[in-house]
C-alpha cells in the first residue's frame, strides 16, 4: 500500500490492482508550460517489476479542459510510463493506457495485469520519431560548427566533443523551459550538476585532456539551442532511460555512416529482453522482499541503462535534492572504458537525481565538494576486469602503454568505500570488449578460473566481483553461457567460490526472438547449490545441486536430481511400448475404414492425449488396436505426462512417433497378488472416470456437477496412486508430480 495519501487513493488503488504490487513511489510537481502554467500534482508508482504507473491528482476538481488533457497525454508518452490514472473530485476515474495506436482518456480504472506491455520503459512511437529527428538535427548543427573550427582530420575528438554539447543544450532547454538562466547560477548545486552530466570525463590522474576550446563550445551549445524541439517532446518530462537510448541510438548512427571500427563495440546483449525475462522480475522481488540495496555496482555499465532502472528501487523521499544526490553518489558504483558511455551514465544519473525539482531552493545553494568528488571516482571511466598489472604482459614498452591506452585498466581501490554488508551487487554483459590479442589471453588465463577463448566479459566480473566482494551479490547472464560450451569454465569457478544460486529461464516450446536470461548469486559459502527454473507462465521450481557432484570433466548438467531418481524407477522391469505392444504401432493412414477397438495416441502441446474408441482418430499420432485398460490408465497417469514432458525438456528435438513408442512401460508380474490389485485399481479407476465424465456432460445443476467433479479428483488419486506403487516412485516425489502435472494441464487448456 502507498502511504499518506489522499483518501479515495485507497478504493482506487484496489481498482487498478496494484495493491501488492507497489515497491517505491514519489510524488513529484509538474508545470504544463505550454497549458497557461498549470501546476499538477502526480504520483509516480514504481511497480514490483521496476516499471511505473503515474497517478495525476486533480481531486480539487471535478473536469479539466481539452488542453490540460492533451498535456497529459504528452506527459505519459514523455515519461516511459506503462500506464496513467487521472483522480477527480467526484471520485471518477479516468484512465490512460497504452491500448492503442492513440490515447485517449477512458472511463474507467483498467486493472493493472490487464495493460500490455513488457518493456520496463513504454516508448511511444510518436516520441521516439520526433526524439530521434530532433537529435539528428541537433547533431548536424553542432557538427557544422565543429568541422568549421577543426576541420575533417579530427575525428576522434569529434564524437565526444559534440556528444558533451549535446548534453549541454538539453540542460539548458531544461532550464529555459522553467524560465531558469543558466548563466546566473554559476557555483550552485544545480551548475555544477549540469557540469558533472556533460563533461569529457578524464582517466585516472592524467591531467585534463586538450578538448573543445570553451568559446568554440560556448558558440556550439548556443547554434543548438536554436534548434526548436518537436511538438511531442517535452524535455523536462522526457524519462532519462528514453533520453539515453534515443542518444545512443544517434551515436550508432553516426559509427555506421562513417563505417569506421569503434576502439569499444557493443556487444549483441539486449537489456529490453533483460527486463522483461521473468529471471529478471523473480530477482527484483527477491530484492524487494529481503531489503532494499544498499549500492549497485555496474562493472559493464555501458550507457547506465540498467543502474537508472534498478535505481528505482531505492527511496527517494529525502528531504532536499543535495540529499537525495548525496545517497546516489555513494551507491552507484560504474565504470566504462569508453568515455562516451560514462558521459551517457552521468548525464542519465544526474538527470535522475535533478527529478524536476529545479525550483527547490537547495539547487541555488553551493554543491559539497566531496560528494561530487565520491561521485566522480564511482562513476568513472575504467575497466574492471583490467589492472595496471597488463602492462607486464607486453614485450615493449610502447606496446603496453597503446594497451593501457585502449583498454583502460582500472585501479584496484575503486570499491574500498563500499563497506556495508548488506550490499547487493548487480551487473548485466551489456558491452563486449575485443580481448583477441595472445596478450590479452595470456593475462586472462592467468587471472581467471572461468577464462575461455571466447571473450565472455560478463563471466569474468562475475568472477572478480564474487572473489573480491564479501556482500551478497546478483550477476546477469545470458543463458547460453550456461551450456555445455562453457561448462568446464563454469565448473572451475562454481566449486570454489561463493556461488550459492543460480536462476534460470525455462526454454520457451513456441520460442522466443530475444534471448533467455540467468542470474548467478552469491553469499555466505554453501556446500550446495540452489537451482531456481522459471518457466514462461512464472512457474518457479527449486532444488539444490551439490558442488561436489559437479562432474570433473566432460558434462554439464543443471536438471533437478529428483528427476533422475524419477528415471531410474521408470527403467525398472519396463519395456517400451513398442515392444509391450509387439510391434502392432500403427499410423492413422495405416487403419482408414478400420472398425474395431483402438487406443489413439497424441502428443500436442507437451501433454499426451489418449483416446478411447470404436473408429481411430485421424490426427493421432500412434494408434493401438485392442482394448487395454492398464495400457490406457498408464498413458493417462502423471507418472507418464512428467516423462514425455521432461525428454521434450532435455533433448533438442523428439519426434512425437518415437517419443511415444518409447515410453516405457511396466510389465505387471501376473503371479504377484499386490500387482495384480494395483492392475485392477488402475481399470477400475478409469472405468469410474469415464462413467463419471458421461454424467457431468448431462448434469446441469450446479451443486451436482460440484459433487462429481470432486469424484472425479478422487478417482485420478486412485489411478496415479496404482500407477505410483507399480512403478516404485518414493511418496516424497508425488507431491511434485502431481503440481507439476496440474500446471501442465491448465496451461494446455488455457
Amino acid at each position: 500500500m502507498i502511504p499518506g495519501i489522499h483518501p479515495y487513493y485507497d478504493q482506487f488503488i484496489r481498482i487498478a490492482g496494484l495493491f501488492d504490487r507497489t515497491c517505491n513511489y514519489r510524488i513529484k510537481e509538474i508545470f504544463l508550460g505550454d497549458a497557461e502554467n498549470f501546476k499538477i500534482s502526480c504520483i509516480f508508482v514504481t511497480l514490483d517489476d521496476l516499471r511505473q504507473v503515474i497517478i495525476w491528482d486533480c481531486s480539487k476538481k471535478t473536469n479539466l479542459p481539452g488542453n490540460i488533457k492533451n498535456e497529459l497525454i504528452k506527459h505519459l508518452q514523455n515519461s516511459g510510463a506503462y500506464a496513467g490514472y487521472l483522480f477527480l473530485q467526484d471520485a471518477v476515474v479516468q484512465a490512460i493506457s497504452m491500448r492503442g495506436p492513440r490515447l485517449e482518456f477512458e472511463r474507467g480504472a483498467y486493472p493493472y495485469p490487464e495493460l500490455p506491455g513488457e518493456d520496463v520503459i513504454c516508448e511511444y512511437q510518436e516520441i521516439t520519431l520526433a526524439l530521434d529527428s530532433y537529435l539528428d538535427q541537433l547533431h548536424k548543427t553542432v557538427s557544422r560548427i565543429f568541422f568549421r573550427v577543426y576541420g575533417e582530420g579530427e575525428l576522434a575528438k569529434q564524437e565526444l566533443i559534440v556528444l558533451s554539447c549535446i548534453l549541454k543544450i538539453f540542460f539548458r532547454k531544461i532550464l529555459l523551459e522553467h524560465g531558469i538562466d543558466i548563466d546566473a547560477l554559476e557555483g550552485s548545486l544545480m551548475h555544477d550538476l549540469i557540469t558533472l552530466g556533460s563533461a569529457i570525463p578524464k582517466y585516472l590522474d592524467n591531467g585534463p585532456e586538450p578538448w573543445a576550446d570553451q568559446v568554440i563550445s560556448s558558440v556550439m551549445v548556443e547554434e543548438g539551442c536554436s534548434v526548436r524541439v518537436p511538438e511531442p517532446i517535452r524535455i523536462h518530462l522526457t524519462d532519462p532511460v528514453m533520453v539515453n537510448r534515443a542518444i545512443r541510438r544517434l551515436l550508432n548512427r553516426g559509427k555506421m555512416i562513417r563505417k569506421k571500427k569503434a576502439e569499444y563495440t557493443a556487444g549483441g546483449c539486449d537489456l529490453s529482453s533483460l527486463f522483461s525475462s521473468q529471471v529478471f522480475a523473480h530477482v527484483v522481488r527477491g530484492l524487494k522482499e529481503a531489503d532494499k540495496p544498499t549500492a549497485i555496482i555496474d562493472p559493464l555499465a555501458g550507457d547506465g541503462e540498467l543502474a537508472l532502472v534498478i535505481l528505482r528501487l531505492f527511496d527517494s523521499q529525502e528531504k532536499s535534492p543535495s540529499d537525495y544526490f548525496r545517497k546516489i553518489a555513494g551507491a552507484i558504483f560504474t565504470a566504462d572504458p569508453s568515455l562516451s558511455s560514462v558521459m551517457l551514465t552521468r548525464f542519465g544519473l544526474v538527470l535522475q537525481m535533478m527529478d524536476g525539482r529545479l525550483m527547490h531552493p537547495d539547487m541555488l545553494r553551493p554543491c559539497p565538494w566531496n560528494i561530487m568528488d565520491i561521485f566522480c571516482s564511482n562513476v568513472r571511466p575504467g575497466n574492471t576486469l583490467l589492472t595496471r598489472e597488463i602492462e607486464d604482459e607486453y614485450l615493449s614498452v610502447q606496446q603496453a602503454k597503446e594497451a593501457v591506452c585502449s583498454m583502460r585498466p582500472i585501479d584496484q581501490c575503486w570499491l574500498m568505500e563500499l563497506t556495508d554488508t548488506r550490499a547487493m551487487l548487480i551487473t548485466a554483459p551489456c558491452r563486449k570488449m575485443n580481448l583477441k590479442t595472445p596478450e590479452m589471453g595470456q593475462y586472462l588465463c592467468k587471472r581467471f578460473k572461468s577464462y575461455s577463448h571466447e571473450a565472455m566479459t560478463a563471466l569474468y566480473a562475475a568472477e572478480l566481483a564474487i572473489r573480491t566482494l564479501n556482500h551478497d551479490s546478483y550477476i546477469f547472464l545470458p543463458s547460453s553461457w550456461l551450456s555445455d560450451m562453457h561448462a568446464a569454465q563454469f565448473r572451475k569457478m562454481l566449486r570454489e567460490s561463493r556461488v550459492t544460486k543460480i536462476i534460470l529461464e525455462e526454454p520457451s516450446e513456441s520460442g522466443r526472438i530475444h534471448e533467455s536470461w540467468s542470474c548467478i548469486s552469491a553469499g555466505e559459502p554453501l556446500p550446495s547449490i540452489m537451482i531456481t527454473r522459471i518457466a514462461d507462465d512464472g512457474f518457479t521450481r527449486s532444488y539444490p545441486l551439490i558442488k561436489e557432484d559437479l562432474p570433473e570433466t566432460d558434462g554439464w548438467n543443471l536438471e533437478d536430481p529428483s528427476g533422475k531418481e524419477i528415471l531410474n524407477c521408470l527403467a525398472k522391469d519396463t519395456v517400451p511400448l513398442s515392444e509391450y505392444c509387439l510391434g502392432a504401432l500403427y499410423r492413422p493412414c495405416d487403419m482408414e475404414r478400420k472398425t474395431g477397438c483402438f487406443l489413439s495416441i497424441q502428443f500436442r502441446q507437451g501433454q499426451l492425449l489418449v483416446l478411447s474408441g470404436d473408429s481411430p482418430d485421424g490426427n493421432a499420432d500412434l494408434i493401438i488396436k485392442g482394448p487395454d485398460k492398464y495400457l490406457e490408465g498408464l498413458l493417462q497417469s502423471e507418472l507418464i505426462s512428467w516423462y514425455c514432458r521432461f525428454v521434450t525438456r532435455t533433448r533438442s528435438a523428439v519426434h512425437p512417433e518415437q517419443l511415444i513408442a518409447a515410453i516405457p512401460v511396466h510389465q505387471p508380474d501376473w503371479f504377484s497378488p499386490e500387482e495384480r490389485m494395483y492392475v485392477k485399481q488402475i481399470a477400475e479407476s478409469l472405468r469410474v472416470r469415464s462413467f463419471l465424465t458421461r454424467k457431468l456432460q448431462y448434469s446441469k445443476a450446479f451443486h451436482d456437477r460440484e459433487r462429481i467433479k470432486k469424484k472425479l479428483l478422487l478417482a485420478d488419486e486412485m489411478l496415479n496412486e496404482g500407477v505410483y506403487s507399480l512403478y516404485q516412485v518414493p511418496v516424497t516425489l508425488h507431491e511434485q508430480l502431481s503440481f507439476e502435472s496440474m500446471r501442465t494441464i491448465h496451461q494446455f487448456l488455457r
